[in-house]
């Protein structure tokens, strides 16, 4: 994996070289974390799948072992917009600059407790509502 290198200003993202990387040319994803905020760097060849994200009213980030790709450790990204087929993302360990905390996790019954912004090489794309969630398994594939 690339050495990806983020400027931020809070949850906002200042500068980042991750789209002059391999793994963005090669289409993919990196989730960055940083002050309650999961920021998904998209790669060029992404970019016409998004439209689909604006439909959301929130993400969910479920974190659990995928055992049917032979992970210990990854991320869904699941964009709530309340339907029977919500558009879904799946990333591995590797993708993610760093994993968040168990006691990270959002609680029943309260408000989100983290943001969700998609970034692409021309800049933040969507903004939300996020929640963060274990599981026992990958997918998930379940609304909150």
């Amino acid at each position: 994996m690339d050495l990806i290198q983020i400027e931020n200003n809070g949850p906002e993202i200042l500068r980042t070289n991750y789209w002059e990387t391999e793994n963005a040319a090669k289409g993919f994803f990196f989730l960055s974390i940083n002050a309650g905020a999961f920021r998904l760097l998209v790669p060029d060849s992404w970019v016409q799948e998004t439209g689909e994200w604006m439909l959301a009213k929130e993400v969910i980030i479920s974190r659990g072992p995928w055992p049917e790709k032979g992970k210990a450790d990854a991320i869904e990204i699941l964009f709530e917009d309340n339907s029977d087929s919500p558009y879904v993302l799946h990333i591995v360990a590797e993708q993610i600059d760093h994993m968040p905390l168990d006691a990270d996790r959002d609680r029943r019954g309260n408000p989100p407790r983290w943001k969700f912004s998609a970034w692409t090489r021309a800049g933040k794309i969507l903004e939300l509502p996020c929640r963060y969630r274990i599981v026992k398994s990958l997918p998930y594939l379940k609304g909150w």
